[in-house]
């Protein structure tokens, strides 16, 4: 009996040994990464020269799932058929990625979860390496001497970025002006800047890439916009299914040749301006002029905006109210009409017409907050009479 549990325990040893030694690589034209059997990054180099970039003093799990609150990372990873890959985790949770080879970036798709209704979102990395150098946060870059790398968020649901925040807003701070890139809490004493960190992040020996998608399928209760108990809607997108980026890397391809390639493989954004897109084109940068302007001086204004020799002429607040857009009587009695006049003839001149203003606002006289709300607007609680 004692001989038998020996070469049982030995088997089992030896089994378990194996497992471990598996692991599944991807590749694209300049990027090869590395799982290993529990569905952790163990290796990121460029697939040319084969120059090691994983920062193996922390764990780099490719994908994560939050659930009851608690962020799990994967326990094993499987290969399927049709380059499907499954990582299961605890409390019987399983996620089946799809990955490709698109020439100049790897993609990565969800494409089933098991216990969905348990998994309150997914995380991608964060991939740590030790590359340093230039880092665009939002952009989701990183360029050192030799190498650079980019993960890149492929649909609405999938934000570039780490849950630091419950209400999905990334901290705007600096976080290069301070001595701890690990506190990404916001703070009067911290510098205010117009960017937010997000889907590359600098470490203390490199930079970190990360994405995320929530599963919207349940209200909850946060912490957003002073409020304490802001109240979120239920969006069903399909909750995580369905969140996917892009990772790539280059030793000789400029970052902004891939990115452009994404975007126009994966169907996303790309605006163009004269047909040149708008992050190349040299009008992007094109100063402008902001006059209040309407109907009966149009023309003052746009003689104001050749004198000054610029092409592009802006209004700082045509509208009544945002949301529906209504535009002030008093400077376009007709509405839309009269606007349209004015673009008309201000484009005969040569001269571009524009609307400096957010648009993500809602005013108060804006018919969808008065006289009744619209029941699509967030709440910050409720009760009943």
């Amino acid at each position: 009996m004692k001989t038998s549990l020996k070469i049982v325990c030995l088997l089992v040893v030896w089994s378990y040994s194996c497992r471990l030694t598996e692991t599944i690589s991807f590749s694209s034209d300049g990027l090869a990464i590395v799982l290993d059997s529990k569905g952790l990054l163990t290796s990121i180099q460029d697939s040319g020269s084969q120059s090691e970039y994983i920062n193996k003093t922390t764990p780099s799990p490719f994908i994560s799932a939050r659930v009851n609150g608690d962020i799990l990372a994967p326990q094993k990873l499987e290969t399927l058929a049709n380059n499907i890959f499954r990582f299961d985790f605890e409390e019987g949770v399983s996620i089946s990625i799809r990955a490709q080879d698109k020439g100049e970036y790897l993609r990565f798709e969800v494409v089933d979860v098991t216990r969905n209704d348990l998994v309150e979102m997914v995380i991608w990395g964060p991939y740590e390496t030790t590359i340093t150098g230039m880092i665009g946060e939002t952009v989701g870059v990183a360029q050192g001497n030799d190498f650079s790398m980019g993960l890149q968020a492929l649909n609405p649901k999938t934000l570039g970025g780490y849950p630091w925040t419950d209400n999905d807003c990334m901290p705007q701070i600096n976080i290069f002006a301070q001595d701890d890139y690990t506190d990404m809490v916001e703070s009067p004493d911290k510098p205010y800047v117009l960017y937010r960190v997000e889907a590359a992040k600098p470490t203390d020996d490199g930079t970190s890439f990360q994405a995320y998608c929530r599963n919207r399928n349940v209200p909850r209760i946060v912490e957003n916009l002073r409020h304490d108990r802001y109240m979120t809607s239920v969006y069903n997108d399909g909750g995580v299914i369905g969140s996917s980026i892009a990772l790539f890397g280059s030793s000789t391809k400029p970052v902004l040749d891939i990115i452009e390639h994404i975007e126009i493989e994966e169907g996303l954004p790309h605006p163009m301006i004269d047909g040149v897109w708008a992050k190349r084109a040299p009008k992007a940068s094109s100063a402008y002029i902001i006059l209040d302007f309407g109907k009966d001086d149009i023309e003052k204004a746009i003689e104001i905006t050749k004198n000054a020799g610029l092409k592009y002429l802006y209004h700082p607040g045509p509208f009544e109210n945002w949301g529906h857009f209504e535009l002030k009587e008093e400077l376009f009695p007709s509405g839309r009409k009269d606007l349209k006049y004015c673009v008309e003839l201000a484009e005969s001149q040569g001269i571009k017409v524009g609307l400096h203003t957010l648009s993500n606002f809602i005013t108060i006289n804006d018919p969808y907050v008065t006289p009744i709300p619209d029941p699509r607007l967030g709440q910050v609680g409720y009760s009943k009479l």
